[in-house]
């Protein structure tokens, strides 16, 4: 948190937290899957996804195919989890400041994300499988008052143009 506005008291600093927000119909693939989200490139197998060092983190699915209902099923309702990427902002981008001219463009060149099957199976998910998929970026403004130990979080703006265009991106 750096910057400082002329319409905030004088000793306010304001920040930004950003989240990737992904969205998926479980149904589609019929087994609970992983979404790995990375800030590069997605590793090649036999490499582990979660060891490589462009991983971010992953979003884990519940779906209970005897809890749902055919008619459920048909339905395709969303299951929806968030994955932060601060910290993997500042690691990965070696920013001081997540503001949004940094964050934006970074994140639109770097952002990728891969499902896998949960294991025994493991395997990776043809993304043309879920086109239900959507990951959004979120940013969240922060303001820290003077005297505050918290900071006020703000309504978050969604992103669409960051991961628009790409298999699974915004819709």
């Amino acid at each position: 948190m750096t910057s400082q506005s002329l319409t905030t008291p004088p000793g306010t600093r304001t920040g930004y937290d950003w989240t990737a927000r992904i969205r998926c119909v479980v149904a589609e693939v019929g087994t609970n899957v992983r979404v790995h989200l990375f800030l590069g490139p997605i590793p090649e197998p036999p490499a582990g996804l979660m060891t490589s060092p462009n991983y971010v983190g992953t979003f884990y699915t519940y779906y209970d195919k005897t809890f749902y209902s055919i008619a459920e099923k048909r339905r395709g309702k969303p299951v929806q989890g968030f994955v932060n990427l601060s910290w993997d902002l500042v690691k990965h981008g070696g920013f001081q400041t997540l503001e949004p001219e940094n964050a934006v463009p970074y994140l639109k060149s770097n952002l990728t994300w891969c499902v896998q099957k949960l294991p025994p199976r493991g395997e990776r998910v043809d993304l043309h499988d879920m086109p239900s998929l959507e990951v959004m970026v979120l940013e969240v403004p922060l303001t820290l008052s003077p005297g505050e130990s918290m900071p006020d979080i703000g309504p978050p703006k969604e992103h669409p143009d960051i991961t628009r265009g790409k298999e699974g991106g915004a819709k």
